[in-house]
């Protein structure tokens, strides 16, 4: 069984997406589990996540994004992809081409050197959910007025990170517990919403 058998919506369209994505714990909420006793806030937030439809930052990022993956050979991914073990655990990375994966982010008016801490999160967050790749391409532009930065030559910067990088090796036992935790609140309230609603 590939990951191509673990998809729980194809992303065709948003709103199927959303609804596919509300009982899972996907990579953004695992970008945000940095305290095991903070459960409660982050099931808070998932709750009262009515459906982000984005802001000029998110435009940015889906402006960017296929430029990114066609720069990197990796094609375009929509699909929610779950764990092999967890259906609750699911990842809808940017980019997937056989066993490689791809994480986009736009860089507004800063320089950085690779991931924030909570991109790192998400990368071992990518690596639970789909153990098939190998490697995850993380790749960014960095804009400064919309445009990419003049010291940048026009292309977007990269690194290559494998699953047995110290800082996902650190961090996926840090999270899991997290994630396993908030999963079953989560699936507990909208059980209880569920039947207040029937």
């Amino acid at each position: 069984m590939s990951y191509l058998d673990r998809v729980l919506h194809d992303g065709s369209d948003r709103d199927g997406w959303l609804e596919a994505r509300r009982p899972v714990i996907g990579a953004s909420d695992a970008a945000k589990l940095a305290k095991p006793g903070s459960v409660d806030k982050y099931l808070a937030q998932k709750l009262g996540d009515s459906g982000f439809s984005g802001n000029k930052y998110t435009d940015s990022g889906n402006r960017w994004e296929p430029m990114m993956l066609a720069w990197a050979g990796i094609p375009e991914n929509k699909a929610l992809i779950h764990s092999p073990g967890e259906r609750g655990f699911a990842a809808t990375p940017d980019g997937a081409g056989g066993t490689v994966g791809a994480e986009c982010k736009a860089k507004h008016g800063r320089v950085v050197d690779g991931p924030s801490l909570g991109e790192w999160r998400q990368l071992a967050w990518q690596f639970v959910c789909v153990p098939e790749f190998e490697s995850i391409e993380f790749i960014w532009v960095e804009l400064m007025d919309g445009e990419i930065r003049a010291g940048c030559h026009g292309e977007p910067k990269s690194i290559t990170v494998r699953p047995d990088h110290s800082r996902i090796r650190e961090l996926t036992p840090f999270i899991l517990p997290i994630a396993t935790d908030l999963l079953a609140r989560l699936t507990a309230a909208l059980d209880f919403e569920r039947q207040l609603a029937s």
